[in-house]
């Protein structure tokens, strides 16, 4: 096998750390994530590389340098399996941790009413308040990918909202917040050194479906100066952050702007993507 690199594109990869070890992807998963994979064959991976998964025989990859679009357990393993030699990385417990929509939480809040709770009797609290500006309360499981694990709930929840919401917390908390209507959505991508430096690309706009799932990536020149330092010092926030938390490597900060009563507010960090993301070869280019 000739190529730079072996790839594994487990776009599933924070499923497996949220379930820990006994993971295994689903067949709806590897459905959902199998279109996106075969992008990512084009534009992040090289002409040069390979990609393996579970079923690719074993040391097929022999003598490659193995990456992953996030180095969890389960995607070292098939690099292993497969021959290639696993690029450094940091250890699955950071990636556990950064992952979390608590990591980004615990940078502060960069929208009113929005809150990352642990406890059943908080979030009740909270989503018996107004959600204004949003219409409703949307609660996001602490680990997620592709607009997965989102539910709007009402102010009077439901049965069934109550038992998604313990479910969430149950697996290690969930993100409360107004449900907006989301006028241009921004992702901002880097590199964390393991020395702790970073280096930031390019401003991009994102397209995402009603259910938050990437659709397609852009570079975004026309965006206003504020949004673009807004979000800027958010990814260098982020990125000390992430550095301190021990991790190194690719990552994104997602950012929007939304509705808010007459006039359009921004949100400068929505979420911490700590590994690579859909549009990273856009905003950052090949690594």
């Amino acid at each position: 096998m000739v190529g730079r690199f072996a790839w594994v594109l487990n776009l599933d990869a924070d499923l497996e750390l949220a379930r820990g070890p006994a993971y295994a992807p689903s067949a709806s998963v590897a459905r959902a994530t199998s279109a996106y994979a075969e992008q990512l064959r084009r534009s992040l991976v090289g002409e040069d590389d390979v990609v393996i998964d579970a079923s690719t025989r074993e040391g097929s990859a022999r003598g490659l340098v193995g990456r992953a679009f996030c180095p969890t357990p389960r995607a070292i393993a098939m690099l292993r399996r497969a021959g290639a030699e696993p690029e450094p990385h940091p250890p699955a417990v950071v990636f556990r941790l950064v992952a979390s929509r608590a990591f980004s939480a615990s940078l502060g809040h960069t929208m009113p009413k929005a809150a990352f709770v642990t406890r059943m009797g908080e979030a009740r609290e909270i989503l018996r308040g107004d959600p204004s500006p949003g219409t409703g309360w949307r609660v996001k499981r602490a680990f997620g990918m592709a607009g997965r694990g989102h539910r709007v709930v009402d102010r009077d929840p439901r049965d069934q909202d109550v038992a998604f919401l313990a479910r969430f917390i149950e697996e290690g908390g969930a993100q409360i917040e107004p449900d907006v209507r989301v006028v241009r959505e921004y992702a901002l991508h880097g590199v964390v050194s393991r020395d702790g430096s970073h280096r930031l690309g390019e401003l991009t706009a994102q397209r995402t479906d009603a259910a938050g799932a990437w659709l397609a990536t852009e570079l975004a020149p026309e965006a206003p100066t504020e949004v673009v330092e807004a979000i800027a010092a958010e990814a260098t926030r982020a990125a000390r952050a992430l550095a301190s938390a021990g991790y190194f490597g690719p990552f994104g900060v997602d950012a929007f702007t939304y509705r808010s009563g007459d006039r359009v507010a921004f949100r400068a960090r929505s979420e911490i993507n700590a590994r690579y993301s859909m549009g990273f070869a856009v905003g950052f280019g090949r690594p």
